[in-house]
């Protein structure tokens, strides 16, 4: 099921970047897909590791580029960055805990809002600043 639908929208100009954001929408949506289709808690857990581990390297590829740039406002993009590392392990270890009476659908929504504000906000005003 899909629920974040990539669009022209989202893409920053950043050839790497956009690439990465797509990325992160086909992941999030192949987790709403093992979540709403019922895999097993194993496929699940691995998509979300896998997404964690994604999360963190774009994050990283995406600070570098700040840095590189100067631009001034990286330490705040940073704290919304750990942010949402922080949320994501806090559904992780949700998921972990008790994967029969997990909030499937707080953590869909979770993501689904997180990838359009944060990328329509505050990415955009990198790529403003970039350009």
């Amino acid at each position: 099921m899909t629920i974040a639908q990539w669009s022209d929208d989202f893409k920053t100009g950043e050839e790497e970047i956009d690439k990465e954001h797509w990325g992160l929408f086909a992941q999030i949506n192949d987790l709403s897909d093992k979540l709403s289709q019922g895999a097993a808690e194993s496929s699940v857990v691995s998509t979300l590791d896998a997404l964690v581990v994604y999360v963190e390297v774009h994050f990283e590829h995406e600070e570098r580029l700040m840095e590189e740039t100067g631009y001034p406002d990286l330490e705040s993009h940073k704290k919304a960055h750990r942010a949402l590392d922080l949320r994501v392990a806090e559904f992780q270890d949700a998921f972990l805990r008790s994967p029969e009476t997990f909030d499937y659908d707080a953590l869909m929504e979770f993501l689904s809002n997180w990838l359009h504000q944060h990328i329509l906000k505050l990415d955009m005003d990198f790529a403003a600043y970039h350009k």
